[in-house]
């Protein structure tokens, strides 16, 4: 089989992106990816804009979504229900012909994982040591899915280091990650999912900071048109990076900012 013509296309960027919170680090993404991502057509006919990110965000519990994400507070709040222990229990109570069950679930993976149904992030969670690079968990189970080609998990590993007796930081690493769509409901539904079994567990710690990687993060090619209608009419803050619309920016001395940081001086 031939190999694409790589003629005229871009190489793949490698970016890394720092930002104050999730609604931030959303917006530079997509920004980055609209301006500077590489076409990139995978193994099925949907094209994407596509970079190599690793993504910084220190606070993960405030200015989670941004005005501009594609979908509401509601949907967000789904997907934190659905990575549960119990969601777990849930889901693999249903037979295997049942249409809501499909290939893989990121609650079974971390709560239910492999023929043993080992809780990973529970025993992770529980055995934490300062300074330790060990408490890994991995969603990907070679002898189910590489023989796939379907379904296959995007999200495939994480890992948390305590760095104090109370401050713990995220590590999460994804083999495909949908950047406009997938992002911004992924990063608080894994936060929530995190912060609930330190406190099942009555652990002290607190998610200081997060580290996200994605391998291929992408924006479909049919959701190009929605990104491209937001900066438009939207831009990032100077200061805080967040998408804003460009008819609320307010001169101050340290430059054009956003309502928020106007409020913040």
């Amino acid at each position: 089989m031939a190999l694409p013509d790589k003629k005229g296309m871009m190489d793949m960027e490698a970016v890394l992106i720092k930002a104050q919170n999730i609604s931030s680090a959303w917006s530079q993404l997509i920004y980055e990816i609209y301006k500077n991502g590489e076409e990139h057509k995978p193994d099925y006919n949907t094209m994407t804009k596509r970079v190599h990110a690793t993504i910084q965000i220190k606070d993960i519990n405030n200015n989670q979504v941004n005005p501009a994400v594609p979908f509401g507070e509601n949907l967000i709040k789904k997907y934190k229900e659905e990575l549960t222990e119990e969601y777990a229990d849930w889901y693999i109570s249903l037979p295997d012909d049942d249409k809501r069950k499909f290939d893989y679930c990121y609650a079974k993976q971390l709560f239910r994982y492999g023929e043993t149904a080992y809780n990973t992030l529970g025993e992770n969670v529980a055995n934490m040591r300062p300074g330790s690079r060990r408490h890994v968990g991995v969603l990907w189970e070679n002898e189910v899915h590489i023989p796939k080609f379907e379904d296959q998990p995007c999200w495939i590993a994480y890992k948390i280091e305590l760095m104090s007796e109370t401050q713990a930081r995220l590590y999460i690493l994804y083999r495909s990650w949908d950047a406009f769509g997938g992002f911004p409901a992924n990063i608080p539904a894994i936060v929530e999912g995190f912060k609930k079994v330190f406190r099942e567990q009555n652990l002290p710690y607190e998610i200081e900071s997060l580290i996200a990687t994605g391998w291929d993060t992408h924006i479909y090619d049919t959701d190009l048109q929605a990104v491209e209608k937001i900066f438009k009419s939207n831009e990032l803050c100077p200061l805080c990076k967040c998408i804003t619309p460009k008819h609320s920016f307010i001169s101050t001395t340290r430059g054009r900012a956003c309502p928020e940081c106007k409020k913040s001086m």
